[in-house]
């Protein structure tokens, strides 16, 4: 069997919580913040149309398939399994691409019948935990995503036909288009916008081309459309990436057209846009408002630390780390045609795509 960096980081993740029960929150700067209000009686995880059970008690960890008991493993056993795999992950072959770990097979087969840890890919979450609430003396089942620094920067929101953004490119010759789209340099996107700016057209944000993408962003507020592509246009205009500065931008150009308050409105509705991606919006479905990740990320720092950005107590620490530690990435311009331009009903128009990395 062979898993990626952050697939194997899923497991890791499992194995030190299995160890290490108490979540270890932190603020926007990974400074531990509270290691005493969650402790984590046990683990769900959906795979393959089977929902496994890791009930965590004293010295093992007992294993129920679809509510049947599986098997059982050891924490002396898991503490061995975990600092291999720890070793293995930092060691891999490739940064990128799949590798095995055959020492991990046993585990594996014994915890998910080898399969990988990861739930549903139509899903925001990793896995849900049951956990103890220390503050209210309650015992819930909360969703969590892992995100991983051990191999490369995790994506926060993927490229798909869901995440085209439209504009419309007003006063170009139409025998400009053909050279326009005859640039193919490295640098090709920004070089296409300079090309149109020297041309003095104007370029306007005109729609979402996904139905159920722009339904959820109106879902946070009603000018999110126009905000995000307005965003994504200054991100190759200014060849600017960190979702920070781009929004320091936007403030001072105020793209959106807002009043008083600029810095707090911009900041709080990215804010919020992040912040649902991460924890319940997929592009491609309708959205309801709700999350199904109710309890944050689970992050695997680069020496195998486990911290957790909380969305239930500290849910302010959460939104601002993302903001600080996300960018906005460059999907494949050929698979998604961007800025090319083309006609329709008489006019002009070019396609951005939106996708949303962490920082390494």
């Amino acid at each position: 069997m062979q898993f990626n960096r952050g697939e194997w980081s899923e497991l890791y993740a499992l194995l030190e919580i299995f160890n290490n029960q108490n979540l270890n929150i932190v603020d926007d700067n990974l400074k531990k913040i509270d290691d005493s209000t969650f402790k984590v009686l046990g683990i769900y995880i959906q795979n393959n149309n089977n929902e496994y059970y890791f009930d965590i008690n004293n010295l093992d960890i007992d294993i129920l398939k679809n509510n049947n008991v599986h098997s059982k493993i050891s924490k002396k056993e898991i503490s061995t399994y975990k600092e291999i795999l720890l070793k293995r992950i930092l060691g891999g072959s490739s940064s990128t691409g799949s590798f095995p770990i055959d020492e991990m097979k046993d585990i594996l087969e014994k915890l998910t019948e080898g399969n990988k840890i990861k739930s549903s890919s139509r899903s925001k979450e990793d896995l849900i935990a049951e956990l103890q609430d220390n503050r209210i003396n309650t015992v819930n089942k909360v969703g969590y995503s892992i995100k991983s620094s051990l191999g490369s920067p995790a994506t926060l929101l993927n490229a798909s036909s869901n995440t085209n953004f439209k504009y419309k490119v007003i006063g170009l010759n139409k025998a400009e288009i053909g050279v326009i789209n005859s640039i193919n340099s490295r640098s090709k996107l920004l070089d296409r916008l300079n090309f149109l700016k020297d041309k003095n057209v104007q370029i306007k944000f005109d729609s979402v081309d996904s139905e159920s993408m722009d339904h959820n962003l109106q879902m946070i507020d009603s000018k999110m459309p126009k905000l995000i592509g307005e965003i994504l246009l200054l991100s190759y205009e200014k060849n600017e990436k960190d979702i920070q500065k781009l929004l320091n931008i936007a403030i001072n150009k105020n793209i959106a057209q807002y009043g008083s308050n600029k810095e707090l409105y911009y900041n709080k509705k990215f804010g919020d846009f992040l912040l649902a991606i991460t924890l319940g919006m997929m592009p491609g479905s309708i959205w309801d408002g709700n999350y199904n990740v109710t309890g944050g990320i689970i992050l695997v720092e680069d020496k195998g630390e486990i911290l957790v950005l909380d969305a239930i107590y500290y849910k302010d620490h959460l939104i601002k780390y993302l903001i600080k530690n996300t960018k906005l990435d460059s999907p494949s311009s050929t698979r998604y045609g961007m800025l090319d331009i083309y006609e329709e009903n008489q006019e002009m128009y070019f396609n951005l795509n939106l996708q949303i990395r962490f920082k390494r």
